[in-house]
């Protein structure tokens, strides 16, 4: 499972709380592939010092969001409040779901919206199929922007430090043998994506899917998300979900649209998680 690190500015340092930093390093630390880790790996993947990281994780077992077992720490179920906070107070399926919802029905794919932050695209809400394929993405899912389809096409939409920040530092990591790692090929591919409204993956982030996206805007017209239709590779190719899923991911996106009229909060969330990163690789 991938995992992104991602720095922010701190724009005002007298009041950055260092120690909830680090709290939020160490929950972020655990993955599908470190479910459990002892002290020296918690520390080892977030680079704090074995006392600092001892300190934040002894905390976050006497607040209930870790525990552990023998030497080994692990999360609880406790965490998921924090994404439920999110999801309930931005109203996230109110706006998108049923959308969502429409477009697979229409297309029988798994249908997801996602943002950009920091460098990875993150998916906040998706509607799966029945048919499970190689990797079927769920809310929190995150993916490199420079090789998902919804990553793209925002960065398409994107300023150059964006772009220059996402497809930094080279070279690129390759997730199978079909991952485009060079960015002047990177960077022709978002030119088209902007320039056609549409741009498809073809097995990249993992072997066996391929995907499709369009843009979606804010009311002041900047693009701040994506849409998306992801299948197995079997069903369709990317140059046949382009073809064929742009007019059902273009209803979905006017949809969205509309609806993020009604949810300005939705839309400052959003701008707000991509506000500040760092124009330089993360550590």
């Amino acid at each position: 499972m991938y995992i992104g690190f991602v720095k922010r500015k701190a724009f005002m340092p007298e009041n950055f709380v260092t120690s909830l930093s680090r709290g939020l390093e160490v929950l972020q630390a655990f993955t599908g592939d470190y479910p459990e880790m002892t002290l020296t790996e918690v520390a080892s993947r977030i680079g704090l010092n074995a006392a600092s990281t001892r300190r934040s994780l002894l905390t976050l077992e006497d607040l209930g969001y870790i525990t552990h077992h023998g030497r080994r720490f692990l999360l609880t179920p406790k965490v998921l409040r924090l994404s439920e906070a999110f999801l309930s107070s931005m109203a996230v399926l109110e706006v998108v779901q049923q959308y969502l919802q429409e477009v697979s029905d229409a297309t029988g794919d798994t249908t997801s919206l996602g943002v950009l932050d920091g460098k990875d695209i993150i998916y906040i809400a998706t509607v799966p199929v029945r048919r499970a394929f190689h990797t079927t993405p769920t809310t929190g899912t995150r993916y490199p922007s420079y090789c998902s389809s919804m990553g793209r096409m925002i960065l398409a939409h994107s300023d150059e430090e964006t772009i220059t920040y996402a497809l930094s530092p080279e070279p690129l990591r390759r997730f199978t043998e079909n991952t485009i790692t060079s960015t002047k090929e990177i960077r022709k591919i978002l030119r088209e994506a902007k320039a056609t409204g549409i741009t498809g993956i073809q097995e990249e982030v993992s072997y066996g899917v391929v995907s499709a996206a369009v843009p979606i805007e804010a009311p002041d017209g900047r693009v701040i998300a994506s849409i998306n239709c992801s299948t197995a590779a079997e069903r369709a190719s990317a140059a046949d979900l382009i073809a064929t899923r742009r007019d059902p991911l273009n209803r979905g996106r006017s949809q969205i649209q509309s609806a993020l009229k009604r949810h300005p909060a939705l839309v400052h969330s959003i701008e707000g998680a991509r506000a500040g990163f760092v124009a330089q690789p993360a550590t």
